[in-house]
């Protein structure tokens, strides 16, 4: 019977005129059935093309792969030629990717389709650098095939805290009621454009560096393997040398130090009914607020003591 049915269909649309509009077939699909038709594989735009699919979307074209879960590449000239054969020239313009991919039972998801939900979830994850963010390289399947049938969402989890650069996913399908189905993973890319200092000229290590010498350009911070800068505080003093041109980091600045190392100063106890103060060397630099390493100067004991100001400092 499917054999007759199939011969009376091919030799039926030779007589009928060309449909118009188009049946655009999909890179992937899931079948349920023993065999793959064309409602399965096509949608049609334009109401001749949709009304010549009614008649002849359940024809058989191809058997199914064999158990659930199976799955069959399809070769997009040969599935085209075929269904040409089959159904003759009465079709309309028949688009078929270069290869379609068949599951027996379940879903397929695109990821194309998802990209948006993505790319709005990774930009907002990195709003606190400040600049404007590019998604790119999306490096996953083009098709998530699901086992089960049902509802799902897709939740996107970055793989660590999402940084400018290439960032790994997991996309985790969920029923409705969060029960997780099946994960994927994938990769993209993050530019970060954002306007940051840089060096008006070479900087050396212990500079001071001032208004003048900063200058601002607009750089992608995925390729800086340093937080820059902000921009702020000035003056400050150099910890490392920038060339001409060159972003200037956050840790190749510090403020410009109140306290030298080798200085003598006055270190402060102070508790709630004593107050004691010695004289202490500085072991290292310091600016108010820091906290710098001194040795007291009679009993050589060597304490963590929060600098006050250019002559005091105290236990914190």
């Amino acid at each position: 019977m499917r054999l007759f049915v199939a011969l009376f269909v091919l030799l039926l649309c030779p007589c009928l005129a060309v449909a118009q509009g188009r049946l655009i077939v999909a890179g992937a699909v899931c079948v349920d059935g023993p065999a793959i038709t064309l409602n399965d594989l096509a949608q049609a735009e334009g109401e001749d093309a949709k009304t010549l699919l009614a008649a002849i979307g359940t024809v058989p074209l191809l058997a199914s792969p064999k158990f659930d879960g199976a799955r069959a590449n399809l070769n997009g000239s040969r599935l085209r030629e075929l269904i040409v054969q089959r159904f003759g020239t009465a079709l309309p313009p028949v688009d078929v990717p270069d290869q379609v991919q068949v599951q027996r039972g379940g879903q397929v998801l695109s990821t194309l389709a998802l990209r948006p939900a993505i790319d709005k979830i990774l930009t907002n994850a990195l709003a606190h650098h400040g600049g404007e963010v590019e998604i790119r390289e999306h490096r996953m399947a083009d098709y998530l095939f699901l086992s089960e049938k049902g509802p799902v969402q897709v939740r996107v989890v970055p793989v660590g805290t999402p940084a400018p650069g290439r960032i790994s996913l997991r996309l985790e399908a969920v029923t409705e009621d969060g029960r997780p189905v099946q994960s994927f993973t994938g990769t993209v890319f993050a530019d970060v454009w954002k306007t940051v200092p840089c060096a008006a000229r070479v900087l050396n290590r212990g500079d001071i560096l001032e208004p003048g010498l900063v200058g601002f350009a607009r750089k992608n911070l995925a390729y800086m393997a340093r937080a820059p800068w902000d921009g702020g505080n000035l003056p400050l003093r150099m910890t490392a040398a920038v060339g001409e041109g060159q972003v200037i980091s956050a840790d190749a600045v510090e403020f410009i130090p109140v306290v030298a190392k080798g200085q003598i100063l006055t270190l402060v106890y102070a508790g709630q009914t004593l107050k004691l103060t010695v004289p202490v060397e500085s072991l290292e630099d310091g600016g108010i607020g820091n906290t710098i390493r001194v040795r007291n100067m009679q009993s050589r004991r060597v304490v963590a003591a929060q600098v006050v100001d250019a002559e005091t400092v105290r236990v914190p």
